[in-house]
C-alpha cells in the first residue's frame, strides 16, 4: 500500500512537472522550437532543431550548458539564464514526452 501510494505521488509529480513544462515550452521555447517541439526551420537547422521526443536528460545537460555558458549561443544562453534548474528539469520533461508518430506511405 504504501509502494502504491509512492509509486501514485511519483505520477502526479511527474504530470505536474510536464505540465510546469509545457507552459514553460508556451510562453519561452514555442517561438523557435514549436510548442509541440517542432521548430520553424523544420529541424533542418542545426542552430534551431527539432525537440520533439528528445531524450529528457540530453536535454537537461544541454540547457545546464547553456546557462553556464559551457556552451556558448547569444539566444539560448539568455534563455536559459533566465530558468531555474526546476524550470530546465520540466521543459525538457515537456519536450521528451512528445510521442513521434511515423506513418509509413503506400
Amino acid at each position: 500500500s504504501l509502494i502504491l501510494l509512492s509509486a501514485h505521488m511519483n505520477y502526479l509529480n511527474a504530470e505536474e512537472q510536464t505540465n510546469k513544462g509545457k507552459e514553460i515550452a508556451e510562453n519561452i521555447c514555442s517561438v523557435c522550437h514549436g510548442l509541440n517541439g517542432q521548430a520553424n526551420t523544420g529541424g533542418n537547422s542545426v542552430l534551431v532543431p527539432h525537440l520533439t521526443g528528445q531524450n529528457e536528460y540530453y536535454l537537461i545537460e544541454k540547457l545546464k550548458e547553456y546557462k553556464s555558458k559551457k556552451i556558448e549561443h547569444h539566444q539560448m544562453s539568455l534563455i536559459a539564464d533566465m530558468l531555474s534548474v526546476e524550470d530546465i528539469k520540466n521543459v525538457s520533461k515537456w519536450y521528451s514526452s512528445i510521442q513521434v508518430i511515423i506513418e509509413e506511405i503506400n
